[in-house]
């Protein structure tokens, strides 16, 4: 039994030999120890040495020196009895890289145990618990698994199997212990399960910088191929300038619009009661009168609003845009001059009332409304045949209203459904602009160029030497993804990682707070985090050799 002993011993020697004949390898080991092994009284500890990118070859040994559960329960009354020691060498194949993924391997088992009257699951083995059984088993297994870093020098490993072997053993009656029944020798199945918390002296990013980079060594000669880590092109998207007050009014009136937008009126359709505001007069009629029709709530939502653009300190243009209309009953000539005094009734109470200067009055006579009685025409349900053959075959407005008088019935029609409407000044809009942003200006010209230049460190100094400046990363994503993506760079150089992990969130929420750039950078970051980190921890490495 010794020899046998002896051999096992010389096989796991000759396995650990192996691992420390590998030079890059050699230095990368593990410890470990079965947790499911220590929760029945059995310490025990494991070794592993990668021999390759996927292979690593290893073993346990588990020691249990006293008959009972507890160390210190020496009650020769208790018939329970349980001692062993077990070696298990192995060796074991990584789908991906050795201590990280799903694992397979093989294992084999020499065991010498004095065991009796101990409780097994679902009675699997009733010698065991019957009797006291003395002897060995060797054994040969398969098992598969799968480890994981929690931590930079610590793992975690599941695994489970199955050994199958001899055993071979003297029965004693287990009440006397003393009494020896029969000596046998069975082929026996043993489960294999483990719940494995390991230790690495190198951490997660040098073993991963190891396995990235390729190593020659040769006497005192060292060949390096180092691979810098994939190129990381940061996404930047440029600010915009906090919302003013003349902002909100656009936002919530679409009558106010800002200056950018404007276009000149050169075709009219019927306007849309919240794309526009209109004043209406009586039957050939110019003065502005705030108690006819809607008149009163028209004006003052229109003084309003040219008051808060006007007092905005935000505001550097202002333009109230009037085209003044008339019906397309009478002359043509008359019509004409009748729709620019109603554009100018308008401006005329607008400038009495907020003081506001005649150069941002914007005054258009349009004339008579045929565009938008064509407008009218079409939108009206069918029967408007007739009308709209009188517009398409007759250029002259004075002939087209003739045709229409012509015919008492039509022109009953046309007086009723649609003249009403257009005696008004329509087509009334207040256009503002914002002066340009000193803040928003830095932010997309001297910020944006340092990190465009990869000069992160001194971005994160003028953003953070500025207080206004800074104030907007909390206003807009798209700061506090360039904030983000410099503070990420410059704690990477400074190997500070509460900055970088400070970092990491400010990216996440400008990447909730809708900013496109930042999910980009994140997505960068998974991938270029940590090859710049194997890429450093090699670095070191090799250093270290040179040394």
């Amino acid at each position: 039994m010794r020899t046998r002993f002896l051999i096992w011993l010389l096989n796991l020697t000759v396995v650990f030999s192996i691992a420390g004949s590998v030079p890059l390898y050699s230095q990368d080991f593990s410890i470990r120890t079965n947790l499911l092994w220590d929760a029945v009284s059995e310490p025990n500890l494991g070794v592993e040495f990668p021999v390759g990118d996927h292979w690593s070859v290893g073993g346990d040994f588990g020691l249990k020196a006293w008959p009972r559960w507890l160390a210190w329960d020496w009650d020769n009354a208790n018939p329970t009895h349980w001692r062993n020691f077990a070696v298990v060498p192995e060796v074991r194949y990584y789908l991906n890289e050795v201590y990280q993924g799903f694992f397979a391997g093989a294992d084999a088992l020499y065991t010498h145990y004095n065991v009796g009257a101990v409780p097994t699951p679902f009675h699997m083995y009733p010698e065991v618990e019957n009797y006291r059984l003395q002897g060995s088993y060797w054994a040969g297994g398969l098992f598969a698994g799968y480890a994981w870093w929690p931590w930079q020098h610590w793992r975690l490993e599941v695994e489970a199997g199955a050994a199958v072997g001899l055993a071979a053993y003297d029965r004693y009656d287990c009440p006397h212990c003393g009494t020896k029944l029969a000596e046998e020798r069975k082929v026996r199945v043993v489960p294999k399960l483990a719940l494995n918390v390991a230790y690495n002296p190198v951490s997660k990013e040098k073993h991963q910088a190891r396995k990235a980079s390729a190593m020659v060594v040769s006497g005192r000669d060292t060949i390096t191929v180092l691979t810098p880590p994939v190129a990381f092109v940061v996404q930047l998207r440029e600010i915009t300038a906090p919302e003013t007050a003349p902002d909100r009014l656009a936002r919530q009136n679409d009558w106010v619009i800002p200056i950018e937008k404007y276009r000149p009126l050169d075709y009219l359709t019927r306007p849309g009661r919240d794309s526009v505001m209109y004043v209406t007069y009586p039957v050939d009629d110019a003065r502005l009168d705030p108690s006819f029709g809607n008149n009163a709530a028209t004006l003052d939502k229109l003084q309003e609003a040219i008051e808060v653009i006007r007092d905005a300190e935000t505001t550097d243009e202002l333009l109230i845009s009037i085209v003044g209309l008339a019906s397309i009953e009478g002359p043509q000539e008359r019509n004409d001059t009748l729709s620019v005094r109603r554009a100018r009734a308008v401006a005329n109470y607008l400038q009495e009332n907020t003081f506001i200067g005649h150069r941002h009055f914007e005054i258009i006579g349009k004339g008579e409304a045929w565009d938008w009685f064509r407008a009218q025409l079409e939108a009206a349900p069918s029967g408007n045949g007739k009308l709209l053959d009188i517009l398409n075959t007759e250029a002259d407005p004075d002939k087209r209203e003739r045709l229409i008088k012509a015919d008492a019935g039509l022109y009953r029609q046309v007086r009723e459904k649609f003249l009403a409407d257009q005696r008004n000044s329509g087509y009334i809009r207040v256009y503002y602009g914002n002066k340009p942003d000193s803040v928003t200006a830095r932010w997309n010209g001297a910020v944006t160029d340092l990190l465009k230049a990869k000069r992160y460190r001194e971005a994160v100094q003028m953003m953070e030497a500025d207080p206004v400046l800074l104030s907007r990363v909390e206003a807009d994503p798209e700061a506090a993804n360039a904030y983000g993506i410099a503070l990420y760079f410059t704690a990477l150089d400074n190997h500070d990682t509460q900055a970088e992990a400070r970092a990491i969130e400010l990216l996440k929420k400008a990447a909730r707070d809708g900013s496109v750039a930042a999910r980009e950078n994140l997505k960068g970051i998974d991938t270029y985090g940590p090859a710049r980190k194997e890429y450093e921890a090699w670095k070191e490495i090799i250093n270290e050799n040179e040394r």
